[in-house]
């Protein structure tokens, strides 16, 4: 991220589109895991490093002009459509890092079974068969 966004009030269409996604991801994270109800600028402030509480105001008012949001005093929370998108590029932002360890991998696995369900002879958790695992102890 460039320090150009430090005290940018995002009238770039790419400023516009970061915030709108770095914002709705992190309100949609502190909702899910129940951190908080309802989120405030001051709430989210401790999550960013490149900009300030005035040009934050800016951009979560962007996400209520544009149905993501909707406000009550200086509080935030998710319209329907908000909560949807949202939940959508979180999924989308950790979608690699959200799958089992290989010691729970089954014949779904890509990277133990083929696209038929054969075992692989490369499988990289070094399956021994098809119920169990190789693992190494440290």
């Amino acid at each position: 991220m460039s320090d150009n966004l430090k005290n940018n009030n995002g009238d770039s269409p790419l400023d516009n589109l970061f915030w709108r996604e770095e914002l709705l991801q992190i309100i949609y994270w502190l909702q899910g895991e129940e951190i908080i109800r309802t989120v405030t600028a001051k709430d989210i402030l401790p999550l960013l490093n490149n900009i300030d509480e005035s040009a934050l105001d800016i951009q979560l008012q962007k996400l209520v002009d544009d149905g993501y949001l909707q406000q009550d005093g200086l509080s935030y929370s998710f319209t329907t459509s908000g909560k949807k998108e949202g939940g959508k590029l979180f999924a989308q932002a950790f979608d690699g890092m959200q799958k089992a360890g290989h010691g729970d991998c089954g014949p779904d696995c890509e990277f133990c079974y083929g696209p038929e369900g054969e075992k692989l002879e490369n499988c990289v958790h070094n399956c021994t068969d098809s119920h169990t695992h190789q693992h190494l102890h440290s």
